[in-house]
């Protein structure tokens, strides 16, 4: 995320800004610091809060982008600003949700990103091992 892409939440039902601090924490988040930062903990309060804060952020631009796509389908596009999901975003919004614990929810996410990245995918490998943590959570492995 940047803060050109913030600024598009204006356009939103809730305007959610960060600052350049935020941004730059939520950028080093990742399923690798799973079990290391433990966001459920008091002393990880507002990191917590920080990361819930960019999920909903993530979700609106996915609402949003949802209901563009919508409006094309139809021929109601008016005028509006083109928006567009990248699959980087989908990567964040599960490693998100993996580090608050929120396992189903991260196994979406990282779904959604292997399904617009079928053909690169094995080459994050910040995706393959929150999803493999996904997986040994749910006990989804064969031995």
């Amino acid at each position: 995320m940047n803060k050109a892409i913030v600024s598009k939440g204006e356009d939103m039902e809730n305007d959610i800004s960060m600052t350049a601090q935020e941004l730059h924490i939520l950028s080093e988040l990742d399923s690798r610091q799973y079990g290391f930062l433990l966001l459920n903990h008091p002393e990880n309060l507002k990191k917590k809060i920080l990361v819930q804060k960019a999920i909903k952020y993530l979700q609106l631009m996915v609402i949003e982008a949802r209901k563009h796509q919508k409006e094309q389908k139809t021929g109601e596009c008016i005028q509006s600003k083109e928006i567009s999901i990248e699959p980087k975003t989908w990567v964040k919004l599960g490693h998100f949700h993996l580090l608050l614990e929120e396992y189903r929810k991260a196994l979406s996410a990282y779904q959604m990103f292997y399904k617009t990245q079928e053909e690169n995918h094995w080459q994050n490998t910040t995706f393959l091992y929150g999803l493999g943590l996904v997986y040994f959570h749910f006990k989804s492995y064969q031995w």
